[in-house]
């Protein structure tokens, strides 16, 4: 009898659990996902198309699981004593594989990076073209305005094992219809270069990459002033489990530095709304906050974030980009009077409607347009110019 209680009992709270996980589905969703670094997965809305073609049912299989309580915990743990177990066994291997790129459990490292494997020009070159031809209409559309392209060269690009280039910067500066001097790029000629530039468990830049395509971008786009000053030396703010550092390297990590610096004061709007900030630097740099990712740190990868300075006698710049513009948004914004960074692949679902690019420049007295992003954002459809 106490047997069949028990039973009972522990059904019971898996069952509350579920329902609380379904509700929580439902109607409370949480917007990050924190332990793999992205946007919780939410449920599509039902419409008979959506209905149809089998979309809602794949977004409802998604939603849940992000969102059922303690999915997250439950997959940190699995994910941290397999990934202690696989660096402990890696530790040997890497050290007798230096400057080669070696395979463990399907993550690819070289010295004590995770890397991703290079693309070769063939792979990449009819998408860089499709994404050319489409930036040079609107190029062609728009001369009232000033365009420039800033490329970010990383492990993608690059055999560090034999130091052969893939050129697809190249290759696409080569076909844009821009002059020369409005394009730039993060040079990486080897992996002392990207090492020195990029995060060793995330896929993005570090301090040292971010501020050098800052000043590099402030240079672009002829601001008549110098770029801000760091307010010393790069400051450790913590320790990081990049996104590159998931499911069997979640135990690998980095120490994150970054920069101070004395940003104007400026008002700023989220996907339409106030915001105290983009980020939380001030409060990771206080030791005030903690669940330290590049986005946390330096902001997530909202539809728009506005950057307003009130200085109506300075331009106002448009950035579309990537997740890489998240590190210099803020400073670039310290040399404009309205600064808007747009990520094209979140402006529908946090604005509600879809980006317009010729009545958007016009809505907001738009003078300078930057398009930035390593290779992935040059080839990546969701990344194409509309409207």
């Amino acid at each position: 009898m106490a047997k069949k209680a028990i039973n009972a009992v522990f059904a019971g709270g898996i069952l509350l659990l579920l329902l609380a996980g379904l509700a929580r589905t439902v109607f409370f969703p949480k917007e990050i996902n924190y332990l793999e670094q992205r946007y919780a997965e939410q449920i599509a809305p039902l419409t008979a198309e959506s209905w149809l073609d089998g979309s809602f049912q794949d977004s409802v299989d998604k939603a849940l699981s992000d969102q059922v309580q303690l999915s997250e915990t439950y997959k940190k743990t699995y994910n941290t004593v397999s990934s202690r177990f696989l660096k402990a066994v890696s530790a040997p291997i890497l050290s007798q594989c230096r400057d080669r790129y070696v395979n463990i459990a399907g993550t690819l490292m070289f010295n004590d990076n995770i890397v991703y494997a290079p693309f070769t020009l063939e792979e990449v070159a009819p998408s860089l073209d499709a994404k050319a031809e489409n930036f040079n209409e609107y190029f062609a559309a728009h001369q009232e305005l000033d365009f420039y392209v800033y490329y970010l060269e990383r492990d993608i690009d690059l055999d560090f094992e034999t130091g052969e280039r893939m050129g697809a910067r190249e290759y696409f500066f080569d076909r844009l219809d821009l002059p020369e001097d409005r394009t730039a790029c993060l040079h990486v000629d080897s992996f002392e270069d990207f090492s020195a530039r990029y995060l060793r468990t995330d896929h993005h830049w570090n301090y040292a990459g971010a501020y050098q395509g800052y000043t590099e971008l402030v240079k672009l786009l002829e601001v008549d002033e110098p770029p801000l000053a760091p307010q010393g030396g790069p400051v450790e703010v913590g320790t990081l489990y990049g996104s590159r550092s998931t499911g069997m390297t979640s135990a690998f990590s980095e120490t994150f530095y970054a920069y101070r610096f004395d940003y104007p004061d400026m008002e700023v709007t989220d996907n339409g709304y106030p915001a105290a900030d983009y980020g939380s630097q001030k409060e990771f740099l206080s030791g005030g906050a903690d669940q330290l990712t590049y986005g946390g740190f330096y902001g997530w990868d909202e539809g728009e974030v506005r950057f307003d300075t009130n200085r109506p006698e300075r331009e106002n710049l448009l950035i579309l980009g990537e997740s890489y513009d998240n590190a210099v948004v803020k400073l670039l914004a310290s040399h404009f009077n309205n600064t808007y960074a747009v990520d094209l692949r979140n402006y529908e679902p946090h604005l509600g409607k879809d980006f317009q690019f010729s009545d958007y420049v016009e809505e907001h007295d738009i003078t300078k347009v930057l398009l930035i992003g390593c290779m992935t954002y040059f080839r990546m459809d969701e990344f194409t110019l509309e409207g």
